[in-house]
């Protein structure tokens, strides 16, 4: 067979990639279960962006499917002509990836759901995580598809609608379909990602007494922060009250953290009230809860500044319960949970969403803990727990994801490493992450790109984008990629 020159057959697509990319992108696929019903149970928005891209698969001959509502794919057998040379109909490859967002919080430099191109670049939220990405891969299967390459195996790619939240989509796809031989999720870093972190996602939560212990000068009447439990909070506001010259000692004190600690912060006094209420807010800096350190968290800084104001009763024990617990590291030393492996790193803890109205009996922490491959999650929680116990905080039952691993001599892995030496010159080395993608969910299947080594991450971030040339090298590495994978006979060493 004649040599396939893969970024030539990706380059004489950009143009309709980028057509289709930006409508998805134009999708405010957040989960949003105000607007949930019978056909979007994760939200009108949600059910809008899968319904899209299958429909788009539908266009280009593809078979597709619907799971309850949250998860859908499109199947390629590969030329009619080669169906009596196929191994079984029931075998596959699978290409996860996901269309839900998460929410496009702090300032951007164009609408987050309007795509923009800016030197080169193409932003809009999703554009990096996961979007881009998934048409990559959809037109990577479309270069094998219009080229005619025979298949042994049929192709799968799955799309889902909650991998932000929880991943329900794919327990939904599981209780209803059989696993792959092998697949990839165009959702981390190339070269490949084999093994990831296992997570406890669950929440601090503070019962409320209802008093104020004593006759505390400040009063906490109510703390936010934080739109999602994977992200890194870049915005956080607390409600006080108190005397004129309390909130007065207050606010001067407020600037002077703020200066001291080079964060950015406002302020607003209300003396027109029978009691007098200042509102604080602080800014932080957003980034994907798998790397909760190189992010700002805005919550846990107003806490810190709170933590020396005189509050008391469950003010006092909300506040105290953050400082320090949560305030000193993000590698859950103060928690008592700290630990690492040299395969996987250590474990992280991001603080994604904080709450305190004590009128509605609200007060807690949720926590994304991300733990290496040499700790047990049963006993992390254990150990939670215990810490928390003189708190007054309980755990809410924890979702618990064990660490994922494909080993090396996988017949899959030794592929792409391979087909990503070959196309770019540089060494496939197998790395390890602390997010969480769709692989975990599936045997024998590991993360494949999109970031090159050496480029911005901008998921979960303002002004999230992806290179346009970028997206164009990794579709010429998923259209081989799907071309070889479902060629494997995994019966045996390749």
């Amino acid at each position: 067979m004649t040599r396939i020159d893969w970024i030539e057959q990706a380059r004489r697509r950009q143009d309709a990639l980028l057509r289709d990319l930006s409508s998805l992108l134009a999708i405010p696929s957040v989960k949003d279960e105000a607007s949930a019903g019978p056909n979007a149970p994760l939200g009108r928005e949600s059910a809008r962006a899968l319904a899209w891209t299958l429909e788009l698969a539908g266009k280009h001959g593809l078979s597709t499917a619907e799971i309850e509502g949250i998860v859908g794919y499109a199947d390629y057998d590969g030329p009619e002509s080669l169906a009596d040379g196929k191994d079984s109909k029931d075998d596959y490859i699978a290409v996860l990836s996901h269309v839900d967002v998460v929410p496009a919080s702090g300032e951007w430099t164009s609408p987050p759901f309007v795509p923009t191109i800016r030197n080169g670049r193409l932003y809009a939220r999703g554009a990096l995580d996961d979007k881009g990405p998934a048409l990559a891969a959809f037109y990577g299967m479309l270069i094998v598809k219009e080229l005619g390459l025979p298949l042994r195996h049929r192709v799968r790619l799955i799309f889902g609608t909650d991998e932000e939240t929880g991943m329900s989509c794919m327990d939904a796809y599981n209780r209803h379909e059989r696993p792959p031989l092998a697949g990839f999720t165009p959702d981390a870093d190339f070269p490949i990602v084999h093994a990831e972190k296992g997570q406890i996602n669950t929440a601090m939560t503070l019962r409320l007494s209802g008093s104020n212990e004593g006759e505390a000068e400040l009063r906490l009447c109510g703390f936010r922060s934080g739109f999602a439990a994977n992200m890194v909070p870049d915005a956080a506001e607390a409600i006080v009250h108190g005397s004129p010259e309390r909130l007065a000692a207050v606010v001067s004190e407020f600037w002077s953290f703020c200066s001291a600690n080079g964060l950015n912060g406002t302020t607003s006094t209300d003396l027109q009230l029978s009691e007098c209420s200042t509102v604080l807010r602080m800014a932080g800096k957003s980034a994907h809860g798998m790397m909760p350190e190189i992010g700002v968290n805005a919550g846990l800084r107003l806490l810190e500044f709170l933590g020396s104001q005189p509050l008391g009763g469950d003010d006092e024990r909300f506040v105290r319960g953050a400082v320090e617990l949560l305030v000193p590291d993000t590698s859950g030393e103060a928690l008592g949970i700290s630990c690492r492996d040299e395969a996987t790193g250590a474990l992280t803890v991001n603080v994604g969403l904080l709450r305190y109205a004590p009128t509605a009996g609200e007060a807690f922490f949720q926590l994304n803990i991300r733990f290496p491959a040499c700790a047990n999650g049963e006993q992390l929680v254990g150990k939670l727990e215990e810490r928390l116990r003189p708190y007054g905080f309980q755990l809410t039952p924890p979702t618990l994801k064990p660490p994922h691993e494909v080993p090396a001599e996988h017949p899959m892995i030794r592929a792409l490493q391979r087909i990503y030496t070959e196309q770019t010159g540089h060494t496939a080395t197998l790395l390890s992450t602390g997010g969480g993608t769709y692989a975990c969910k599936l045997p024998g299947c590991v993360a494949f790109g999109p970031l090159f080594p050496g480029e911005e991450d901008t998921a979960h971030q303002p002004d999230e984008s992806i290179s346009i040339d970028s997206l164009l090298r990794a579709t010429a590495l998923y259209a081989e990629a799907i071309y070889e994978l479902a060629n494997i006979d995994y019966g045996k060493e390749p």
